[in-house]
């Protein structure tokens, strides 16, 4: 792979998204890492200050396969406490989208919806805390130009709770969040007193 020109280099990509715009910014403090809930519970290898660095310096290959750039929830406990007051969860999204505008899928299991049963009631919109549902018109086979719920797959995080809410389960993860497996999950959660 050829170095990428300054106008389509990484950095440039992202400080042109909005949310972006203060990439260069950030000098590496770790604060937005001490705050994040994501590398404390989840995932000890999440971390926004190695994805930026690797942004800052058009490292396209290794920002876009980082855990980091897929599994913030723009919860933004950190932007209270950066110094420099980055909105480190804008930074993180447009990385996402040049990833995505890369052709790169999100690896996550998210959400898929049955076109053929859905509904468009819109409780799958009103329940996800990451907007990354709406009601689209589109053509669906044997039904026609109709209303439907459509993901977005930039946005979505699998949390389940699209189908955990739909009446008419016309939307679904793979069978890692089938209700039985949420409800394992849950009482292993319990279980371990990770409440704190």
């Amino acid at each position: 792979m050829s170095a990428p020109t300054p106008n389509n280099s990484l950095s440039q990509r992202v400080k042109a998204t909005p949310g972006g715009e203060h990439l260069l910014m950030c000098y590496s403090c770790g604060t937005c890492v001490s705050k994040c809930m994501i590398q404390e519970k989840i995932n000890p290898n999440y971390n926004p200050r190695r994805l930026i660095r690797e942004a800052v310096f058009d490292d396209t290959g290794l920002a876009f396969a980082d855990d980091t750039t897929w599994q913030c929830t723009a919860c933004d406990l950190c932007y209270p406490a950066c110094p420099q007051k980055i909105h480190i969860s804008g930074v993180i999204n447009a990385v996402k989208q040049a990833a995505l505008d890369a052709g790169v899928k999100n690896p996550a299991q998210i959400a898929q919806v049955d076109a053929q049963t859905c509904i468009a009631c819109g409780l799958c919109v009103e329940v996800c805390p990451y907007e990354a549902i709406n009601i689209k018109v589109l053509r669906v086979p044997n039904r026609g130009i109709i209303p439907v719920a459509d993901v977005d797959a930039g946005k979505c995080m699998a949390c389940g709770l699209c189908s955990a809410t739909c009446k008419s389960t016309s939307i679904r993860q793979t069978n890692e969040f089938t209700d039985q497996a949420l409800m394992d999950n849950l009482w292993g959660y319990l279980a371990k007193g990770d409440l704190a």
